[in-house]
């Protein structure tokens, strides 16, 4: 309770009091006399002008909340003009923990450890207790889907004449596997490389229809019973289930719906989404900016034939080739999932070809070889996401 105080408890010294908890709490740190001193002449001048104490207090809260102390992670630096690098105090250090995996401030025990000076010293087994607390989901809502640009799937509208199964319903369930999935990763402290080829997920009925499996074993629907993997049950109807998944094709984050579907247009699948996607957001190495007056592949009208053949007429123009060739053979190694994710053989009427050829001459066929190529650029990837992280950790650029 913000007013509280002692029975009887003199009004100025219950002043300082509830002052000193309340900035204290705001500020995320001990409240200094002179912030104190400030909060509380305001609070007597409210009292000598006739109004209630309550009043003063009132304004003393409203200043509080905008002050941008509060408003603010500000980190004062006690020694600016050291040369050498020094820590950060413990309550510094708090605020970036408890912000970074709980995305609020920080709770008792935290509080109560950097007022010991004990938090760096206990660091390891705080992130483990933070990790296993629920408040953990916001690294996964709030981190794994800025990084991942997930958010976009909350606005994507596919054409419902081409792709008539996609309702709000499958939206919903495609958030829900990526969340579940990348929180389990985090809360059980699985490699970082499970990201590229897990072979487990989250499904519930509709995403698992969607994706052309009929049990919680991973069989496929139309699979023979003397083939079907055992033990294998229903799915419950708007409950997610944790899945082994035995075809490598559905393995990690790529072949995950929500990302296969932000990464397409509404209409078709986008090799150049796709691929881009895989290099920046994965490996951090972004394809350069394209040249000025470049039009738009559709804009393109001697552009002839299936989508594939459209874009190496497009890349047979030296000024489109350096930005294309990396992006497109990433992208068209992804060509068996349509643009919401679903599994196909053909596109219309033509086989669908997922064989590509990298600039460094590597060759390879379809997303289980992509993700085998990615396995092998793991240097790249694992520095890529501990810089995307240390970003968001710190909120500024390194």
């Amino acid at each position: 309770v913000i007013l509280a105080g002692k029975p009887g408890q003199p009004q100025a010294e219950k002043t300082r009091e509830v002052l000193t908890r309340l900035l204290t709490r705001a500020f995320r740190r001990p409240a200094t006399p002179k912030e104190i001193a400030a909060m509380t002449r305001l609070v007597e001048q409210t009292t000598a002008s006739g109004r209630t104490w309550e009043a003063g207090m009132q304004r003393a809260i409203v200043a509080t909340l905008c002050s941008p102390k509060f408003l603010f992670r500000v980190e004062l630096d006690p020694s600016p003009q050291a040369r050498q690098p020094h820590a950060i105090d413990e309550y510094q250090l708090a605020s970036r923990l408890s912000y970074f995996l709980w995305s609020t401030m920080p709770d008792a025990e935290l509080f109560t450890l950097a007022e010991q000076r004990k938090l760096s010293a206990n660091l390891p087994a705080q992130v483990q207790r933070m990790l296993k607390d629920p408040r953990s989901v916001a690294l996964v809502n709030n981190f794994a889907m800025q990084w991942l640009q997930l958010k976009r799937l909350q606005t994507f509208a596919p054409d419902t004449k081409l792709f008539p199964t996609f309702n709000d319903a499958l939206r919903r369930a495609m958030f829900s596997e990526t969340e579940l999935f990348l929180g389990e990763i985090i809360r059980e402290d699985r490699s970082v490389l499970d990201l590229i080829s897990a072979n487990y997920s989250y499904l519930n009925d509709a995403l698992a229809k969607h994706y052309g499996i009929m049990d919680t074993a991973g069989n496929r629907i139309g699979t023979p019973a003397k083939q079907k993997l055992p033990g294998g049950k229903p799915f419950p109807r708007d409950t997610f289930t944790r899945v082994a998944l035995p075809m490598k094709e559905r393995s990690g984050l790529l072949a995950q719906a929500s990302v296969l579907t932000v990464t397409s247009n509404p209409t078709r699948t986008s090799p150049v989404k796709r691929g881009r996607w895989v290099l920046e957001q994965l490996l951090g190495t972004p394809p350069p900016p394209p040249p000025p007056n470049v039009p738009a592949l559709e804009g393109q009208q001697k552009l002839t034939g299936t989508l594939r053949q459209r874009m190496e007429q497009h890349r047979a123009n030296p000024a489109c080739a350096s930005c294309h060739a990396q992006m497109d053979a990433m992208g068209f190694a992804l060509e068996n999932f349509d643009a919401i994710g679903g599994w196909r053989t053909k596109d219309g009427a033509e086989e669908i070809d997922a064989s590509v050829t990298l600039p460094d001459g590597k060759a390879f066929n379809g997303p289980v070889d992509l993700k085998a190529v990615l396995q092998e650029k793991k240097a790249l990837f694992v520095r890529n996401l501990a810089e995307q992280m240390l970003t968001y950790a710190l909120g500024r650029g390194l």
